[in-house]
């Protein structure tokens, strides 16, 4: 049995750790185009002067913000979209009679992006109508990239701090000084900076792909909302980094760096996809339930990791694992079902939208996951770990994907 001493500090550590994630925060939902001018479609008798769009929130311009090409394919807007409070405007030259297109890219404030395109005629049509087509993150590159970023964020975040929970709740005295951990936990923290710099191109790609990837929507996405985001888990990172040095000069105090875990969880909870709003109390579970979600898998998949290294035939290695996954593992599936109520409109959207789809499969996977666990911890973990630990892997794979997808509107 794990010491009272160990799971009070435990108790410390979380209470620290999501801290951030219980403080009031602003509802943030994804930024919608409530106006446009001129509209979908409308037609004039000379080009307007200017092009104006007003979003719900506040946004973040990346590149031009706005562009207006004429008939003739010719960009006439003229320099970078100007904003004011939730508008972005452009000015206009006139290009003669015909179809102009017009489109746009920013990041709102909840760190995700928003773009799309939309025709007008001035004159006569010179081209098929087109009205708005918001395009999101559904760019091939956005999506391949950011998918990628979320998979090497998540198995990061697992083995960087999993392993350390798992050092400090289920090896003798809580200690996680053995130097396989720390090697764990350290390859963690090389995917967590490596998915930095793949998700700041990702989400610059999902923008319009890579061919209008240049050095100004990079810097626009490092000044975004987004950008925050990116800062602050390359500091957690960094630090955690700063911290294991520290571990192995004092060979104690591992278990303080799981409320940076904690912290790092609230983070990107922050930054998860706006829920739905939910009935009574569950409207309140939004932000903390994202940061328990990851958290629970961090234990999960961190601690299978770390038990593969460590284990070694040792039964009472295997059942003190059985008795920190557990409660890991309702967790994480309790949290899993709060946000997908928060995320979908209904039961239809499992199967009607690509979202619900990639969340049917990742359910799926979860249940196959799980009775492989137990059968691992039945002391049968010679036989399933290694299917485990894929399905563990297509698991953070097709969260990575869900950053991606937008949920169903």
């Amino acid at each position: 049995m794990i010491s009272s001493p160990v799971w009070r500090r435990a108790l410390l550590v979380v209470s620290l750790g999501f801290m951030i994630t219980v403080l009031p925060h602003p509802a943030l939902a994804h930024a919608k185009v409530l106006t446009l001018d001129p509209g979908p479609g409308d037609r004039h008798t000379q080009a307007p002067g200017a092009v104006s769009i007003t979003f719900s929130e506040p946004v973040t311009q990346i590149g031009l913000g706005i562009t207006v090409t004429s008939p003739s394919g010719r960009r006439v807007s003229r320099g970078r979209a100007h904003g004011v409070n939730s508008t972005l405007s452009v000015q206009v030259m006139d290009a003669g009679p015909g179809t102009y297109t017009v489109s746009w890219r920013a990041v709102a404030r909840d760190t995700h992006p928003t773009s799309g395109t939309y025709t007008f005629d001035v004159g006569h049509a010179s081209a098929a109508t087109t009205s708005v087509g918001n395009a999101g993150l559904l760019t091939p590159a956005g999506v391949a990239l950011v998918t990628v970023s979320g998979w090497l964020h998540f198995l990061g975040f697992a083995l960087a701090f999993g392993s350390l929970a798992f050092g400090v709740l289920v090896l003798p005295g809580g200690s996680a000084s053995e130097s396989r951990l720390l090697r764990l936990s350290g390859a963690g923290i090389v995917l967590l900076l490596i998915s930095v710099p793949v998700a700041l191109v990702g989400q610059a790609a999902s923008l319009g792909g890579l061919d209008e990837l240049d050095v100004q929507s990079l810097v626009d996405v490092v000044g975004s909302p987004f950008g925050l985001v990116l800062a602050l888990r390359a500091g957690a990172g960094l630090m955690l980094w700063s911290l294991l040095g520290a571990f192995r000069l004092a060979g104690t105090g591992t278990a303080w760096a799981l409320a940076l875990g904690g912290a790092l969880a609230g983070v990107d909870a922050a930054s998860a996809h706006a829920l739905r709003s939910l009935p009574g109390w569950a409207g309140w579970t939004a932000l903390p339930g994202n940061a328990l979600h990851e958290a629970a898998m961090g234990v999960w998949v961190g601690g299978l990791a770390a038990l593969l290294l460590t284990w070694r035939g040792r039964a009472w290695v295997l059942h003190r694992f059985g008795r920190l996954a557990l409660p890991a593992v309702v967790v994480l599936a309790v949290s899993g079902v709060l946000l997908a109520l928060g995320s979908l409109r209904g039961p239809a959207d499992l199967f009607a939208t690509a979202y619900g789809r990639v969340l049917t499969v990742k359910t799926v996977i979860f249940g196959v996951a799980l009775g492989l666990a137990l059968l691992g911890l039945r002391g049968r973990i010679g036989r399933a770990w290694r299917v485990e630990v894929g399905a563990l892997a297509a698991l953070l794979g097709l969260a990575g994907l869900l950053i991606a997808l937008p949920p169903p509107s």
